[in-house]
């Protein structure tokens, strides 16, 4: 028969005794203590720190910022005194803030179309526009004020971006800004401005100006308290810096012209430059937009309609592309940029050199039809009537 283990002769005997011996004799005996399990110290900690946490946690008060912010009028309020950054910061502050504010993915946008404008748009102005020679020699005074200053321009969100922009901070083919008081009582005041982000300062005539239309009323010094700049109006001249010539153009033929079949560039007089100094800015940035492509490498994002690769026409104008969607500066430029760096190698011809190619327009993807050129009229009066194809 095996011998017994030790830890079973304990369970059968009992503890074992132990002796001392104290002056050569054996002294009392004691049973060993046993040993008891014992809990983690560490989980009783932190189990005790989640009592004292939920506790607190209930019988401290609502934060005051946070009942605040719960309450849509009140919301309303706050945000109407803050600029995107302001809103980043508050959310930023803690997750509570954070997610009372944004609860749900479509939140933000309505966050910021409720925001007050950031005054961007006019810092960018004031680093592209450069004034001429003109605006420090005569009396002129310039009127460029965001409208969250002022509160009288118009303000909306972003088509892109969707962050609340004033009508001082988004994109204006033409951007009235400058103002020459007259020097006699029977004289008109004088008006300037620029063509998109140009640099160059162009005169902007009034149509009382030209004798277009009398029965309109006479164009006012900007101010908030009489009216606001005559952005996108009258009729646009030669920049001041230039000494070309070139006759002056309503704002509202070309506005309207239909880019996909008639271009800035045809000819006007002949002694007047192809395309005209006038249309000089607005002519590249129309320009910018083509790519041309053989029909072997058109892109497979664009649309088609039959089968015989035949596209969509473009019936793209300035109107539609920069008024009729509310664009902020920041984002202008941002699309300006991404158009400069899209086919770069389809720019002047499609990158396997053939000359059946297709103009296609990178603003709506539309095939921009081949503009027939007339021959130059010297006494031609409607420059705009001679471009379209």
């Amino acid at each position: 028969m095996a011998p017994r283990s030790i830890d079973s002769q304990m369970l059968v005997n009992g503890p074992t005794l132990s002796c001392e011996s104290q002056n050569g004799e054996c002294g009392e005996t004691t049973p060993s203590k046993l040993l008891k399990r014992q809990r983690s110290s560490d989980k009783m900690h932190e189990k005790r720190k989640k009592s004292r946490h939920d506790s607190a946690a209930g019988s401290a008060p609502p934060c005051p910022l946070l009942v605040a912010l719960r309450e849509y009028g009140l919301l309303e309020n706050v945000l109407s005194c803050l600029c995107p950054d302001d809103l980043l910061a508050l959310l930023l502050c803690s997750k509570s803030i954070y997610q009372t504010l944004v609860p749900q993915p479509g939140s933000l946008e309505n966050l910021l179309g409720k925001l007050r404008c950031s005054g961007k748009g006019v810092r960018i102005r004031r680093e592209r526009h450069v004034k001429s020679s003109f605006f420090y020699a005569y009396e002129c005074s310039e009127y460029v004020e965001c409208g969250a200053i002022d509160g009288v321009a118009e303000s909306r969100p972003c088509t892109n971006c969707k962050v609340t922009t004033c009508n001082e901070c988004r994109i204006h083919c033409v951007y009235q800004s400058i103002f020459e008081k007259p020097c006699e009582d029977d004289e008109l005041p004088n008006y300037s401005g620029f063509i998109l982000l140009s640099p160059s300062e162009i005169p902007i005539l009034s149509p009382h100006h030209l004798k277009d239309n009398l029965t309109t009323p006479q164009w006012q010094a900007p101010s908030p308290a009489t009216s606001a700049p005559y952005h996108d109006q009258g009729f646009i001249d030669v920049p001041l810096e230039e000494e070309s010539f070139g006759p002056p153009e309503c704002v509202d033929d070309f506005l309207n012209l239909n880019l996909g079949t008639c271009t800035f560039a045809g000819p006007v007089a002949s002694n007047v430059a192809h395309p005209s100094p006038v249309l000089r800015s607005l002519y590249q940035t129309t320009e910018g937009r083509k790519r041309r492509f053989c029909d072997n490498h058109l892109p497979s994002g664009i649309p088609k309609q039959r089968k015989d690769l035949s596209v969509h026409q473009c019936q793209c104008s300035l109107r539609s592309r920069f008024l009729d969607r509310w664009l902020c500066l920041r984002c202008y430029e941002n699309e300006e940029t991404t158009l400069h760096n899209t086919y770069v190698d389809h720019v002047a011809h499609c990158c396997c050199g053939s000359t059946h190619v297709r103009e296609i327009c990178m603003w709506c993807l539309g095939e921009i039809s081949q503009p027939h050129t007339e021959e130059a009229q010297p006494d031609s009066e409607n420059s705009l009537g001679e471009r379209s194809a």
